[in-house]
């Protein structure tokens, strides 16, 4: 089979660059450097670390979220409550009537 040298240079020069597409980790390796931004500023809990700041104040939005939700539902109880007792005073102070009979 017969090659001309345009078509050996194009295949010499993808050769190059697979080789140093696979090298690449050796010839420049990534500096693994971790770094967290947070958005949520809070006071430092004996850490250098970010996360343990997000997760108290997630803990504590969760906890303050829990405790609203809670409140809710005890005045809907309430409000349950207050209206069946009102039934109640209702229903026993009921008007009687008194049926004659017909004879």
């Amino acid at each position: 089979m017969t090659i001309d040298n345009y078509t050996k240079f194009i295949m010499i020069a993808l050769t190059v660059a697979l080789l140093l597409n696979g090298l690449n980790p050796w010839i420049n390796p990534i500096s693994a450097v971790a770094s967290e931004k947070s958005t949520i500023r809070t006071k430092n809990i004996d850490s250098n670390c970010s996360s343990n700041n997000k997760v108290a104040t997630q803990t504590l939005d969760g906890v303050n979220n829990v405790e609203r939700l809670l409140g809710y539902i005890e005045s809907s109880v309430n409000d349950i409550k207050v209206t069946v007792s009102g039934l109640d005073r209702k229903m026993s102070v009921l008007p009687t009537r008194n049926r004659t009979e017909k004879k």
